[in-house]
């Protein structure tokens, strides 16, 4: 596993390398990632080949002997027969199942980071993007870096969810060899490697393109391979910690604050670097380069600011630590609570969000502009989720052993039970719920849950509660509970559920719970091509295409036949907006026009030699209802 481990982190940091470069040259194209990934094969040949021949002596014989020894058949038929693995290996064939059946849907993926990744294709390089989603040049390009070959040369998103889906599968082995190097009891660590994985936000996530997973794989590769360079005393192993870092913080901002315990983790073995100076100094210009620092300089050089967003516009920047603090923590058990099923999502959501002291309220309103407790959803969503009630239950359960004295005390001092490493983990944790304020908090935690529930499975109650029969049933239960979730998942049904929904709403037409799961699952299952209609109304040729919306609506629709055309942002920016000749066919979201001029629609449009040809409803979001889109042609004067 090592070597996998290896190879994926050089293989992410070499993509990475490979987009900034080709950006720089102006050949970010199908052609200059074809020669790029000739020279990655080629390297990585020339690697293999190089360690076969340091081996030693004739490597042939030895070959199928490793290989044979290396797998076991009878030994993992063996351990898949067991629940927790049984359950992890089920998960892991539905994660795959949804994913090859559905393209993604990922809200945030939608919005902003795949119309990125094609804007950079249609320009050749990287550039800042004339967008009213700022979140298109200042987010953290990591995952794009890494998913844009994919997107590039099979002019499809549908493999794209392969990063997550295998990222996933490296979970298991990460965490065991973690736990074990940092005091978790062998037995501990081999349920939790299982269970771990299984938290709703990760499990939902390995069948998608979020970017929260791609995180928490880099994590813990850092992490391993720093613990790992303490022992082995190879070089080698630092640098891959310190590529793993870099990239973690290269996915999102938000990551930031975990590099720290990574680099506790590799900290011991830093002096290490000098056995090779030369190579060091290569790895850390690549480890500069996949970091978040470019991102960061070319946000300080647009903006002024290293976030992208100066005057906070997003609201992610919370002013009142204590605001932060009590935000964040009541967001975060809402999303660690989260049952697999929660039929009257939304009521119970409204009624817990009223029924918060009115203290808090006012406290939170005042300083913390994005929380919000009620946007509970029936089943956990990989735009939302947690941990989720499963792993919480079970963490809790081993505090509440505990304190009950079952397995022996803590200790005079509970400090005892955290690992230098573990320790970090909750310093950034804290950092992150005193600083940033989102309303999905519960899911920018999932890099950090890994390590930071280290103390916890130390706990004496942990390998005690294993001896009862009940306690590994109740484990099991627990873990599975994550099924209901991905088979009923909004995102990637494994049942039929268009049709069962549909007809239900038809058979009750008075019940809104049945028309908003119709409705749900319609808005779904349309969500990777929420435009279509609209772009079915504009002609085959149209090249370029105009658009006009608000900061949170997507124009990935638009650029369908990948690579054949460019969506074109109109700003308005309080300014009138004026056409051009080489736009004829815009795109408008009709609540949006009185941004652009107080003129009706249609009478601008008159105005300025211009016909409405379509006016079409689309339901975007389920929480907006269906909203018009309106098709504008624009007459071109006669050459």
């Amino acid at each position: 596993m090592p070597a996998a481990y290896a190879f994926w982190i050089c293989g992410c940091a070499f993509l990475n390398c490979a987009g900034w470069l080709l950006s720089a040259l102006h050949q970010l194209n199908a052609a200059g990632y074809g020669v790029a990934l000739l020279i990655f094969g080629a390297a990585t040949l020339l690697w293999t080949r190089s360690r076969e021949a340091g081996a030693g002596g004739n490597t042939q014989p030895a070959v199928p002997v490793r290989a044979a020894r290396g797998f076991d058949f009878k030994k993992y038929v063996r351990r898949f027969r067991q629940p927790l693995p049984a359950i992890f290996l089920l998960v892991a064939g539905l994660v795959f199942l949804g994913g090859l059946i559905y393209p993604p849907s990922n809200y945030d993926a939608l919005t902003y980071r795949l119309p990125r990744m094609l804007n950079w294709l249609a320009a050749g390089h990287w550039h800042w993007i004339a967008s009213l989603n700022e979140r298109m040049n200042y987010s953290g390009t990591a995952w794009e870096w890494t998913a844009l070959p994919l997107l590039t040369l099979t002019h499809s998103d549908r493999a794209l969810f392969l990063i997550n889906a295998l990222g996933f599968l490296l979970l298991p082995g990460l965490l065991f060899a973690i736990f074990r190097r940092l005091g978790v009891a062998r037995r501990v660590a081999w349920t939790w490697m299982w269970i771990l994985p299984l938290g709703y936000g990760l499990a939902t996530q390995a069948g998608s393109i979020g970017n929260d997973l791609t995180g928490a794989v880099f994590c813990l590769l850092a992490v391993y391979f720093g613990l790992r360079a303490r022992r082995s005393d190879r070089v080698g192993d630092v640098w891959l910690a310190l590529l793993a870092t870099a990239l973690l913080t290269g996915v999102k901002l938000s990551n930031l604050p975990l590099a720290l315990p990574c680099l506790v983790a590799v900290g011991p073995a830093l002096p290490r670097l000098w056995k090779n100076r030369a190579g060091t100094l290569a790895v850390a210009g690549v480890a500069v380069l996949v970091s978040a620092l470019p991102i960061m300089a070319l946000n300080q050089r647009h903006t002024g600011s290293w976030t992208g967003d100066p005057l906070n516009a997003g609201k992610m920047r919370v002013s009142s630590p204590a605001a932060a603090l009590l935000g964040n923590s009541l967001l975060l058990a809402e999303g660690s609570l989260m049952p697999p099923v929660l039929p009257g999502a939304r009521p119970i959501g409204g009624a817990i969000n009223r029924h918060l002291p009115a203290a808090w309220t006012r406290r939170l309103k005042e300083d913390y502009p994005r929380f919000f407790m009620g946007s509970l959803n029936e089943l956990p969503g990989e735009e939302g989720a947690g941990l989720g009630l499963g792993v919480t239950l079970l963490l809790l359960a081993g505090g509440l052993a505990t304190v009950m004295n079952v397995g022996g005390g803590v200790g005079k001092n509970f400090l005892a039970r955290f690992p230098p490493v573990a320790l970090a983990a909750w310093i950034a944790i804290a950092v992150f719920l005193l600083k940033l304020g989102s309303e999905a908090a519960a899911r920018l935690l999932l890099p950090y849950y890994c390590l930071a529930v280290v103390p916890l499975l130390r706990l004496p109650a942990q390998r005690a509660w294993l001896r009862f029969r009940a306690w590994r049933i109740f484990l099991a239960l627990m873990a599975a509970s994550v099924l209901p979730a991905l088979v009923l998942s909004v995102s990637r049904p494994l049942w039929p559920a268009q049709t069962v929904a549909n007809r239900l709403a038809a058979a009750r037409p008075g019940s809104k719970t049945l028309a908003r799961l119709a409705t749900t699952y319609t808005a779904y299952a349309h969500r990777n091509d929420v435009l279509a209609s609209v772009r079915a109304a504009l002609p085959d040729d149209a090249r370029e295409i105009g658009f006009i919306a608000g900061p949170n609506d997507t124009d990935y629709s638009l650029w369908r036949p990948f690579g054949r055309r460019r969506v074109i942002y109109l700003r308005g920016d309080g300014e009138p907006w004026l056409p051009t000749p080489e736009v004829e066919w815009v795109v408008v979201k009709a609540d949006r026009w009185p941004e652009i001029s107080p003129m009706p629609l249609a009478d601008w449009a008159a105005a300025h030699h211009a016909t409405i040809t379509a006016t079409i409803p689309i339901v975007e979001l389920v929480s907006w209802g269906a909203e018009n889109w309106c098709v504008l042609h624009f007459e071109r004067p006669p050459r």
